[in-house]
């Protein structure tokens, strides 16, 4: 257990203007370690939309407003500094929108989520309870869903959002040592730095049409219209900036694909269809359906149900046997080298050949491919 650091002997700073927050920044560029964290707000949009970033430096927090400041070149320059380590706790959001938002490419990754899966081979463990395994203090969650692009933040906002970062330095400090007594710093590193990467492709890749619920559905011709209208979908997501499931949602796309409407009147067929969206996107659905039919309405390969895949279950059963056997040799929980959901991709990749699924690959992969090869 780690002595109780407590906020009243911590000072805290709201900075809400680019030359204050260039003038903090040059001063990180000497630090070892610093702590983040950020809050955002994502319910009906494509892109996260960065509402507060937060950072400990060991000496004072810094709560920044995103909204009143862009993010200096010094900040950025210490985010993208690998020797300047970046602690934060389950990072994968925060590093889109740091991406999206600032386009920061952040290096020298340190997440505590991470090593606690790691150290103990627990997954996914929240920040409350992080806290308070090396505190044996609570930490109140109520303020995670408030409104964090309202201003001003309360009091209890900004409380919040300072003890979000208060105690990542001292549980970094005590990770690290964890890891290296257990010669898992190497692999850690490895992980970390994949994150950082895989968050940016993420971001900037397409999703695969072949994954969308019920494609299964389609036969060789209606696939090549599916994927156009799939990837109308994900450009007017990402160029309107909603999600793509307050556009149309995979099984009603599927059912347009099927009915292939010629007016608008058909397209009312489909009745799960929000008449906001039939208003708004009635047209291009319309001229990509008559833009694939122009093309000659090409055949594609038909996505097969997993269900009707011969020889899949056996695969299934024989790559998570490997896993599980993989994972206890090296101290892992099975689900962390590899879950079931990607063990069932890379099964049905391997029986079909194709579609391997993104996460077969760095040292997951440099440590079961050869495995997985031989058997």
């Amino acid at each position: 257990m780690i002595a109780e650091i407590n906020l009243d002997s911590i000072d805290v700073e709201w900075v809400d203007s680019f030359e204050r927050l260039t003038e903090i920044s040059e001063t990180w560029g000497d630090k070892k370690h610093i702590a983040i964290d950020t809050e955002f707000e994502r319910r009906t949009t494509f892109f996260a939309r960065i509402a507060l970033v937060q950072i400990f430096d060991g000496e004072k927090i810094f709560l920044i407003d995103p909204l009143s400041t862009e993010c200096p070149l010094a900040l950025k320059d210490v985010f993208e500094n690998p020797n300047i380590i970046k602690i934060f706790h389950s990072c994968k959001e925060d590093l889109e929108v740091l991406y999206t938002s600032w386009k920061c490419q952040l290096k020298g990754l340190f997440d505590t989520q991470v090593a606690f899966s790691f150290l103990t081979g627990e997954l996914s463990i929240g920040y409350a309870r992080l806290v308070e395994l090396f505190y044996s203090i609570p930490v109140d969650k109520k303020e995670t869903t408030s409104d964090w692009i309202k201003r001003p933040l309360t009091e209890q906002q900004k409380e919040y959002a300072s003890k979000d970062v208060l105690y990542l330095i001292e549980i970094f400090l005590q990770q690290s040592n964890e890891l290296a007594e257990k010669n898992f710093l190497k692999l850690f590193n490895q992980e970390c730095n994949e994150l950082c990467v895989n968050a940016i492709e993420s971001i900037d890749s397409f999703s695969d049409y072949r994954e969308a619920k019920d494609v299964w559905r389609l036969n060789e011709k209606q696939v090549g219209l599916f994927q156009s209208l799939f990837d109308w979908r994900e450009t007017t997501a990402r160029q309107s900036d909603r999600t793509k499931n307050h556009i149309i949602k995979d099984h009603e796309l599927v059912e347009l694909t099927i009915l292939s409407p010629e007016s608008k009147s058909q397209i009312r067929q489909i009745k799960s269809l929000h008449p906001r969206s039939i208003r708004l996107y009635s047209e291009p659905w319309l001229e990509v359906i008559n833009a694939w039919r122009a093309n000659g309405s090409l055949p594609q390969d038909i996505v097969l149900n997993p269900r009707d895949i011969k020889g899949l279950k056996e695969t299934s059963n024989r790559l998570e046997k490997i896993v599980k056997e993989t994972a206890k040799e090296n101290g892992l929980n099975p689900t962390f080298l590899l879950s079931k959901r990607v063990i069932r991709k890379l099964a049905q990749a391997m029986v079909t050949n194709q579609n391997i699924p993104s996460q077969w690959k760095g040292w997951r992969k440099a440590m079961l491919e050869e495995l997985v090869s031989e058997n």
